[in-house]
């Protein structure tokens, strides 16, 4: 007895897929440059959603760097994000100005310290903001105007950085070469500029001028006053008297 045909196949059903490394390296760039997973699917030659999963569970090389692609893939839908909600949250947050209340801070002094020993290292806040693992800029700059405690470790972790910064501008000054003499010229105004608005007190170019050593209580300087009768002098009265209407001996060159 003949044996039976087999089925015949569902109209538009997907050839199956061999698993082989060169093309599951060309899975894993696609989808860690943010090809979803779903539109890599659909493409011709692809293999399904369930395919990607199950050749992860067999293929310890694929499983690792598929894990890898979703992560990078992940962290630069949250910079994305964050970049195109830039506006609305800087409009939020002026219209909530003077407002109590709000969402829960996820403030904790752990998190506080971490942050200001990347900047005391030299690094931006902006840089912090961009990380994945750490709150955004906008967080860590409300905390900074609002938690005390945050506060205090930020200037000092500011001040810091000048510090490193002011250093890092003499290294630059003293390593330059007559190739790079215009770009390093440029990167030390930069870092002069900065250190300066950040520690004004300590490497700024202006100074208030302070009471000398000399001058008297309170920090006031000490002068007198000296005014000269050009007319005819009373009897037996003083020529020269001081701002007290002390009478005072002649200054000299009168």
């Amino acid at each position: 007895m003949p044996s039976p045909s087999p089925p015949p196949a569902r109209a538009g059903a997907r050839a199956p897929v061999r698993y082989c490394p060169e093309l599951g390296r060309a899975i894993c760039a696609r989808i860690a440059a943010g090809v979803s997973q779903h539109e890599l699917a659909r493409e011709p030659g692809m293999p399904s959603r369930r395919t990607f999963r199950d050749w992860a569970l067999r293929e310890p090389e694929f499983a690792q760097a598929y894990e890898a692609a979703k992560e990078q893939a992940r962290a630069r839908q949250v910079a994305l994000d964050r970049k195109a909600d830039a506006g609305r949250i800087w409009r939020r947050m002026l219209s909530r100005a003077g407002r109590r209340g709000g969402s829960v801070s996820i403030y904790t002094p752990d998190l506080g310290e971490a942050i200001c020993a990347r900047i005391a290292a030299g690094e931006s806040v902006l840089a912090i903001g961009d990380d994945p693992a750490m709150p955004c800029t906008v967080s860590i700059h409300n905390w900074a105007r609002r938690n005390d405690e945050f506060r205090r470790m930020y200037l000092a972790a500011k001040e810091i950085a000048a510090d490193l910064m002011f250093d890092l501008a003499r290294d630059i000054a003293l390593e330059t070469t007559e190739a790079t003499v215009r770009s390093d010229a440029l990167r030390i105004s930069t870092l002069r500029w900065h250190v300066a608005q950040v520690a004004p007190k300590k490497y700024g170019t202006r100074r208030a001028l302070g009471p000398a050593a000399d001058e008297g209580d309170g920090g006031r300087p000490i002068f007198n006053i000296t005014v000269r009768n050009f007319g005819e002098p009373e009897p037996g009265g003083p020529q020269f008297v001081n701002l007290a209407g002390e009478a005072v001996a002649r200054p000299p060159g009168v």
